[in-house]
């Protein structure tokens, strides 16, 4: 069973994720919670894919993925006074709060998980650095996905 746990062969990885997937009531917790949130990940994702694809605009953009919760993302290539567009996703049951902070500048909005739509604001950047944060109470429960890009 400790082989199990420990081991690192992609295949066992996937037939391990595909049986977490297929049974809820298997006994080994992580390697579903970590299967699940890939799924939620995913989900969050699709999300901002169909709401505004961005991939034609990659000069624009800035950063985008999926965050862990708690966890944070951290660019210190920004310029000082960049207009940006953030949009938000994520999927799951519970909420995510996503903070966007930038020297003095800082914008916090709180997405509910359970209704898929986007949320996203206009960010201006005050510093030379770029953080984005995702937290949430529900943490093994919700995906994230996040799209920063240039206004022009």
């Amino acid at each position: 069973m400790a082989s199990a746990c420990s081991d690192s062969h992609p295949a066992s990885k996937t037939s391990q994720s595909e049986k977490a997937a297929s049974s809820t009531a298997d006994p080994t917790a992580p390697p579903s919670s970590q299967s699940d949130r890939e799924q939620l990940n995913k989900e969050a994702r699709d999300l901002l894919d169909t709401a505004d694809p961005l991939e034609s605009d990659a000069e624009g953009l800035v950063s985008a993925g999926s965050l862990a919760v708690p966890g944070e993302n951290l660019d210190e290539t920004i310029k000082s006074g960049t207009a940006l567009r953030v949009e938000l996703a994520c999927a799951g049951e519970g909420t995510v709060t996503f903070t966007v902070v930038s020297g003095a500048a800082k914008t916090a909005e709180r997405v509910d998980c359970t209704k898929p739509m986007v949320k996203g604001f206009d960010f201006t950047t005050a510093g030379p650095s770029l953080a984005i944060q995702a937290d949430s109470p529900e943490e093994d429960g919700v995906g994230t996905a996040y799209v920063m890009s240039r206004i022009s």
